[in-house]
C-alpha cells in the first residue's frame, strides 16, 4: 500500500469513528452524532478542520464552507452549534428530515485560494467515499467561501458532484477598499486582509486579483464548462446589498461615504461601516455597471444589466452588515430544500 493510500485510509477511519452523541439543542439529545476531522497539513500547505452532524445514512448533505479566517480560532463544531442557535432549531429540523450538516473550516484561510479549493475538493472526496451512491450534495459558501467553491469547480474542471451551490455575500467581483481606508483606525481590518495571498487575490484591481479572477472567468466562459459543470447545478447568489432595482443616497451620505461600488455590500465592525471597511461585490452579474442620476434630496443608482450566465437565481437584500444575518442563511437553506424537492 503506498503512503498516499495509507494516509487516506487513516483519515477515513478517523472520519468514521470520531463520533460523539451530543446535540446543540438539549431538547433533541439523540438527534445526531457529531463527527470531527482535522487535517492540519495537506499537500504541503495548511489543511482544514471539519465537523459533521450526522443524522443517519449519508444521503443528503448540506456543506457550509467558511469565509476568510487565517487563524481558525473558531472550531467547526462550534460553528455548527452557532448555526443551530442562530437559526433557532432550523438545523435540528434539517437533521430530523435526514440531512447531514457539515461545516468546513480552514487551518489558514489566508493561503492561496487554489490551495483551500484543493482542500475542499479533498474533503468532498472523503464524503463521497462514505456516503450513499448518488447522494445529494448542497454547498453553501459564505463570503470568501463562495469564491473557494467557485475556484474548486474551475480547478477541478468539474462540479465535484455538487447538486446545489449557494453563495452568501461572496465577493464575485472582488473586494474594493474605500477612499478612507488609508487614514482610518479601522483600516487595520483591510490591511490585515491584504497581508495574505487570499486577500490580495480578492482585492479588486490588484495583479493577484486580476490573475485569479481572470483565470476563473476564462474557464467559466468556455462553452463546455458552462454547459457541463455550471448549468446542471442549481445555483443561487444571495447578496446583502441594495438589490437589483435602484437605491438612493442622501446628500450627507454621498459626501460622508465617498466611494460606492456596484453590486456591493458593506462590512460592518464595532459600529463602523461603509467607507471605513471593504466592500464585497456580492453577485456575479454579466455587467455590474450602474446608471447615476440626481433627484431631489439625493443621488440615485440603478444597475444597467442584472443578467447572470452563472447563477440561476439572485436574491437581493437591503444593505446590511456583512456577517450573514439569519434571514440570509434561511434563504440559503430554503433554496437548497426547494432544489432538492
Amino acid at each position: 500500500m503506498n503512503s498516499k493510500l495509507l494516509y487516506l485510509n487513516i483519515i477515513l477511519i478517523v472520519l468514521s469513528v470520531m463520533c460523539l452523541n451530543v446535540s446543540a439543542n438539549p431538547d433533541a439529545p439523540a438527534l445526531y452524532e457529531r463527527r470531527i476531522l482535522d487535517v492540519p497539513t495537506l499537500h504541503g500547505h495548511p489543511g482544514y478542520a471539519a465537523a459533521a452532524n450526522i443524522s443517519g445514512v449519508i444521503d443528503k448533505v448540506l456543506l457550509v464552507v467558511s469565509g476568510f479566517d487565517t487563524e481558525n480560532d473558531d472550531r467547526p463544531e462550534d460553528e455548527l452549534d452557532d448555526l443551530s442557535d442562530d437559526l433557532q432549531g432550523r438545523m435540528d429540523s434539517l437533521l430530523a428530515e435526514g440531512w447531514d450538516v457539515m461545516y468546513f473550516e480552514y487551518v489558514d484561510g489566508g493561503i492561496d485560494l487554489k490551495h483551500n479549493a484543493n482542500n475542499l475538493a479533498h474533503f468532498i472526496r472523503l464524503i463521497d467515499s462514505v456516503a450513499e451512491p448518488d447522494y445529494h450534495l448542497a454547498v453553501v459558501g459564505g463570503s470568501m467561501g463562495g469564491i473557494v467553491v467557485r475556484t474548486m469547480f474551475v480547478q477541478e474542471y468539474s462540479d465535484m458532484g455538487v447538486d446545489t451551490y449557494v453563495s452568501v455575500d461572496a465577493p464575485h467581483h472582488g473586494v474594493n477598499l474605500s477612499n478612507w481606508v488609508d487614514n482610518s483606525v479601522a483600516s487595520a481590518v483591510a490591511f490585515y486582509m491584504l497581508q495574505h495571498p487570499a486577500g490580495l487575490q480578492m482585492f479588486n484591481g490588484h495583479r493577484a486579483h486580476n490573475r485569479h479572477y481572470g483565470w476563473l472567468r476564462e474557464t467559466e466562459d468556455d462553452g463546455y464548462f458552462l454547459q457541463n459543470v455550471i448549468d446542471p447545478m442549481a445555483t443561487c447568489a444571495i447578496a446583502l446589498s441594495d438589490g437589483e432595482a435602484s437605491w438612493q443616497l442622501n446628500v450627507s451620505q454621498f459626501f460622508t461615504h465617498n466611494k460606492w461600488y456596484p453590486v456591493a455590500s458593506y462590512l460592518e465592525s464595532d459600529g463602523l461601516k461603509t467607507t471605513y471597511m471593504p466592500y464585497h461585490s456580492a453577485v456575479y452579474m454579466n455587467d455590474s455597471s450602474t446608471l447615476f442620476s440626481f433627484t431631489f434630496g439625493g443621488y440615485r443608482y440603478k444597475y444597467k444589466n442584472t443578467d447572470s450566465h452563472y447563477f440561476d437565481v439572485k436574491i437581493p437584500n437591503p444593505r446590511f452588515e456583512h456577517d450573514a444575518p439569519d434571514f440570509a442563511l434561511n434563504q440559503a437553506i430554503d433554496f437548497v430544500l426547494t432544489s432538492y424537492r
